[in-house]
Formats: structure tokens, sequence, C-alpha cells
């Protein structure tokens, strides 16, 4: 039988996650940002990992990932190099389904929220090895 607590654990980072998410996508609206796509899930076994959100502004694409956890540090740090190569292979196989953003810069973003308050961004928070 499952631990109680740690189903309740599940439960609460995940509602946080949520949270998290929704915020930042406030933010990147209110500061000129047109979401393409938010959630992107790829299939299960291929290798891809899930882009929590996918903007552009300008002729600037940004894949973007959002941790929520007590301090920046933690969050930036939560993003380990298996979880980067993941999202760079989604957004190589996102770019090949979508030509129109061919020539458009693309970069890979973090935001942070710390304490459910208003989400920082790191622009450029990775590049691809």
């Amino acid at each position: 039988m499952a631990d109680l607590s740690k189903v309740q654990r599940g439960r609460e980072a995940q509602r946080r996650g949520h949270l998290a998410e929704v915020l930042c996508l406030i933010r990147l609206w209110l500061t000129g940002w047109w979401v393409i796509s938010h959630r992107l899930t790829p299939k299960r076994g291929t290798g891809l990992g899930e882009i929590d959100i996918i903007a552009r502004r300008g002729r600037v694409l940004a894949f973007i990932e959002v941790k929520a956890r007590r301090k920046d540090a933690e969050a930036l740090e939560s993003i380990n190099p298996a979880q980067r190569q993941r999202i760079q292979n989604s957004a190589t196989s996102f770019l090949a389904r979508h030509p129109e953003f061919n020539e458009y810069s693309v970069r890979f973003d973090a935001m942070v929220v710390t304490n459910g308050f208003w989400p920082g961004r790191i622009a450029d928070a990775w590049r691809p090895d």
C-alpha cells in the first residue's frame, strides 16, 4: 500500500508545478511573448522530454523549462544534463515538424517560481552541446 504522505507530497508538488506554469504563462503574455505550445508531451519511450512552454517574441523562439523550488539555485540545479538533452531532442523534433520557425533564433530558457511569487526568467539558461 502506498505511503499516504508520499502520495500527498506528490499531489502538492504537482499543484505547485501547475501554479508555477500558470504564473509563467501570465508573465510571458504580459511581456509580449506569444505562447506557441504549453506542456508539449512526447510519447513514452521516444527519448524526448516534455517541454513546459514554447514561446516566441519577434524572431526568437524559446523552449522554456519551468521549475518551482524554494531557491533559484535549487531550480537551476534540478535541470540536469539528461533532462536538458531530452528537451533539446524534443526541440529538434518540434522544429523538424514546424519549418515556419527555421529562420528564428532558438534558445533554451528557464523560468523559476520561488515561494509562489512572480516568476523569474533566465534567458539562455543553457546551450545545446
